[in-house]
């Protein structure tokens, strides 16, 4: 769909599929232990050859995939086979960049949620979730994700958010954050709309990432290319990783970038932020405050560690 704000950028590779090696690879590291697949893209479904040679391949495996749902429904069976869980990309709101709405159908399926990316012109959380809230009405169980733009070249910097968007995100995260967990407390019951907004937080509490990991890049998530190459990014393609020392790469890396990583007391929650943002010291500051903020609620209110265990 070649969505405008997107960071993803060609991969003159991808045409040339994975190699045996690299199934052998998955092999081996589904024997050692519970092992997760996600497909990500550009549109994975464009390769539904290579992901059913893969679930093939490690077929006890857990899969997921994030998609922009189009054709999606000749899809389902066979996700619904492997009990894929599926992200939906959508953006909500008022501004429609991908001319392409995947609930314009209702979707009835038990693994889905929905990833919205949230840039210039299309922050408004509360306008967004006016529109989930119709299709949950209707029997799609579905929750709010932002996916926060990464502004990372020319192509996209009209979407990039700025100052007084960043402003206004962090307000709303937390104002929603707090409306789950009081509702939460005062009658036990989930506001599941509004539960991934929290998960996402709440997650990155307990991930304790150690310097050299990253979120993209860690002991838990590996990110790998079309020829089975890994990457420190996933979508810019341009730091190929060695598996036997990775972590002392991604270490020089931040070094080099961004040195005041290395002190930093939300490290363990962050990880770095997005490597590629032109706009990386501007997330940091977002960031920094948003992690801290969700590590002294932590700290103080219970309900919070109740509520992020009951979703778990």
């Amino acid at each position: 769909m070649n969505c405008a704000y997107c960071h993803r950028e060609p991969d003159p590779e991808e045409a040339k599929g994975l190699p045996p090696e690299f199934y052998e690879r998955l092999k081996t590291m589904a024997r050692e232990g519970p092992l997760t697949v996600k497909f990500m893209g550009g549109e994975p479904t464009l390769y539904m050859d290579t992901i059913k040679k893969v679930v093939a391949a490690v077929h006890g495996a857990t899969f997921a995939i994030a998609t922009n749902g189009k054709n999606l429904e000749t899809f389902l069976p066979f996700f619904r086979a492997h009990h894929f869980k599926i992200a939906l990309s959508y953006d909500g709101g008022d501004v429609d960049l991908r001319g392409f709405n995947p609930l314009e159908k209702l979707v009835d399926y038990p693994y889905l949620s929905i990833s919205t990316t949230i840039f210039h012109g299309n922050t408004d959380f509360r306008k967004i979730l006016a529109q989930f809230r119709e299709k949950r009405e209707k029997g799609m169980k579905i929750s709010f994700f932002p996916h926060l733009v990464h502004h990372t070249s020319p192509a996209n910097a009209a979407y990039a958010l700025t100052k007084e968007d960043y402003a206004s995100v962090l307000r709303q995260w937390k104002e929603l954050v707090l409306e789950l967990v009081e509702g939460y407390k005062e009658s036990g019951k989930i506001n599941w709309e509004l539960t991934a907004l929290f998960y996402g937080l709440f997650r990155r509490l307990e991930a304790n990432y150690q310097y050299g990991e990253t979120y993209c890049f860690n002991r838990n998530l590996w990110k790998v290319g079309p020829t089975g190459k890994l990457f420190s990014c996933f979508y810019i393609r341009d730091v190929p990783l060695d598996p036997e020392n990775w972590r002392e790469q991604q270490a020089a890396l931040l070094d080099y970038l961004f040195p005041k990583c290395k002190g930093c007391k939300v490290y363990g929650m962050c990880g770095g932020g997005c490597h590629k943002s032109l706009d990386h010291e501007q997330e940091c500051e977002f960031y920094y405050a948003l992690y801290t903020w969700f590590q002294a609620l932590a700290d103080k209110e219970p309900a919070v560690w109740r509520l992020g265990n009951a979703l778990q």
